[in-house]
């Protein structure tokens, strides 16, 4: 059983937005803290890995949405109205954990490769009616302990979880969409430094690659840019920049975490995490346990 004060006190995560103009007042440019402003988590659902989607001139915001009640991820999907994102409502739902929902568009489809190592595998999903309505379409490539995927031209990059513990990861490199592994050097690192942290961007014409900042084997310090320098089997990268929590403006709420980041032309997002007292969780573990133990 899990301390009481651990099951009060909640570690959490939002997602938080702000307008740019221009690549040096974005995050990137490093122009001093910048404000963000923050959808509110309910006692059920808080939210992470931000995605921004552009589909007939309005901008989506898709996220993982973590569901106290079952202690899984589903997908979620916000839609920015009047200034603000509204509150996401949940847009697919599996029997295991889902997060870092990756959306595109391919030849008319749109399309979302979302984590689901919980499946032991990478698999593609498309949407059949957006942005409620997503059916499986193939496993692309079976890897146990992939996470956090993206697609950067025909090259899927992914983050392989190397140790029980979670603490350590390597990059692995696939041909989209044969599912081919293409081969590189396989780079082992201590920390979770190379763990993907959201879609490949271009800043200043260059490909940036975002990736989690995990050194010290504490989950969630930050993110690193990487530029991409060359895709394929002698794959490199070089670190340009970081962003850590205090680097941002988060009104009331103190961030202890960050590790995920998303633009378009116009807006970036992040996702922080901090503490809530949530005696519904509690409610929800103690409920569940109790199934559990009757069930047995």
């Amino acid at each position: 059983m899990r301390p009481l004060h651990e099951l009060l006190l909640e570690d959490y995560w939002t997602v938080g937005f702000r307008f740019y103009q221009g690549e040096e007042d974005s995050v990137l440019g490093g122009q001093g803290k910048k404000a963000f402003s923050f959808l509110k988590a309910d006692a059920r659902y808080w939210y992470a890995d931000p995605f921004l989607f552009e589909k007939d001139g309005r901008t989506f915001l898709f996220v993982e949405m973590f569901d106290n009640k079952t202690e899984l991820g589903c997908i979620g999907c916000s839609e920015f109205i009047d200034g603000c994102f509204q509150k996401p409502a949940v847009v697919l739902r599996e029997a295991f954990h889902l997060s870092y929902p990756f959306v595109f568009e391919e030849d008319g489809r749109i399309l979302m490769m979302p984590e689901t190592s919980g499946d032991g595998c990478i698999q593609l999903y498309e949407c059949t009616h957006f942005p409620d309505q997503w059916q499986k379409q193939k496993v692309l490539v079976r890897r146990p302990g992939a996470v956090d995927t993206v697609l950067t031209g025909s090259c899927l990059i992914t983050s392989v979880v190397d140790s029980a513990a979670q603490k350590t990861t390597h990059l692995e490199f696939y041909d989209y969409p044969s599912g081919r592994k293409i081969e590189t050097e396989t780079r082992f690192e201590p920390d979770q430094t190379s763990r993907g942290a959201g879609r490949v961007f271009l800043h200043g014409g260059e490909p940036i690659r975002p990736s989690q900042n995990g050194t010290g084997g504490e989950y969630g310090r930050g993110v690193f840019f990487n530029q991409i320098i060359r895709l394929g089997e002698d794959y490199a990268e070089r670190r340009i920049a970081s962003l850590t929590p205090d680097e941002l403006e988060t009104g009331r709420i103190k961030a202890t975490g960050l590790h995920t980041y998303a633009r378009n032309d116009s807006i970036e997002v992040v996702d922080i995490k901090s503490q809530r007292f949530n005696i519904r969780r509690l409610l929800w573990i103690l409920a569940k346990k109790l199934k559990l133990t009757t069930a047995s």
